[in-house]
């Protein structure tokens, strides 16, 4: 999914956040006191920046809830809240630093600290990587199927190679078919299965060589023998599986991004509650 390729929502969203942005930090340039004494987290400016950051916070993780009443139009859309969590959550990060005044507190402060930037950062890996590889994928993978249905085709193109196997693999010399029904059970068969158990053949170099290894075979090229067309058709199917694997690999890196991104989101919102409730109390 790419999300930005308007610019006008770069100027929309972005002005938006930097405006509200250099404005919390203006205010708060503006409320501090004379001197070295600074605002105080726990007092009232603070505090207000504290909630204001922590209620982004919140309606960041609301995001996640969405699935669950597709059916409450008057809240928005699915890209509005996504657009809106992605820039709220920097201006989040803002409101946060103004709250403590660029103070980070104790050891649990700093560890909290560490975690949102985490939050951040991988939250920005996220973005850029659903900005670039969606339009990637469809150069590396021009005949894109759905990821769920890659195990289903992967098993339909073996069983594909074993009906080939079964018709094709005739030859004059009987050595020339047993090399090729023992180089079949052990390279080719074992790569076009899910997950791929033979790596030799994921290099299209590696792959065009040893097929034409198998082709230089004696007898292959007989005019009785029906290997040639039986090796082309392998090596198709070797081709598609290939593509899939790189489907996979890419679709891994689209999306591998979240599981760092969520734990890290879920136990910085849990060290929040407990940061205010701690605060709250004492």
């Amino acid at each position: 999914m790419i999300l930005y390729n308007d610019p006008r929502h770069l100027f929309r969203w972005g002005g938006i956040t930097c405006g509200l942005a250099l404005l919390a930090v203006g205010l708060r340039l503006w409320c501090e006191p004379d001197g070295e004494e600074t605002l105080p987290g726990g007092g009232r400016i603070g505090l207000i920046y504290g909630l204001l950051g922590g209620g982004i916070i919140v309606f960041a993780w609301l995001l996640s809830a969405l699935r669950f009443v597709p059916s409450w139009w008057f809240i928005g859309s699915r890209a509005f809240w996504l657009k809106g969590h992605i820039w709220f959550s920097l201006l989040a990060f803002i409101l946060i630093l103004c709250h403590s005044g660029l103070r980070f507190g104790g050891p649990f402060e700093q560890f909290l600290y560490l975690v949102f930037f985490l939050v951040v950062v991988t939250g920005i890996f996220g973005v850029v990587l659903q900005q670039f590889l969606p339009r990637w994928m469809t150069i590396e993978v021009p005949c894109e199927v759905p990821y769920e249905q890659i195990p289903n085709v992967c098993a339909t193109l073996r069983a594909k190679a074993d009906q080939e196997m079964d018709a094709k693999c005739v030859a004059p010399a009987p050595a020339t078919i047993a090399r090729i029904q023992q180089w079949y059970a052990e390279i080719v068969r074992p790569f076009l299965s899910w997950p791929s158990a033979n790596p030799l053949l994921t290099d299209a170099s590696k792959t065009a060589q040893v097929f034409a290894e198998m082709r230089a075979l004696p007898s292959v090229d007989h005019p009785s023998s029906k290997a040639p067309e039986l090796l082309t058709r392998l090596e198709e199917y070797c081709n598609e599986r290939r593509r899939l694997a790189r489907q996979e690999s890419l679709h891994r890196l689209l999306h591998g991004w979240l599981y760092l991104h969520v734990p890290l989101s879920a136990a910085m919102m849990v060290m929040m509650l407990v940061h205010a409730a701690v605060t709250l109390y004492y």
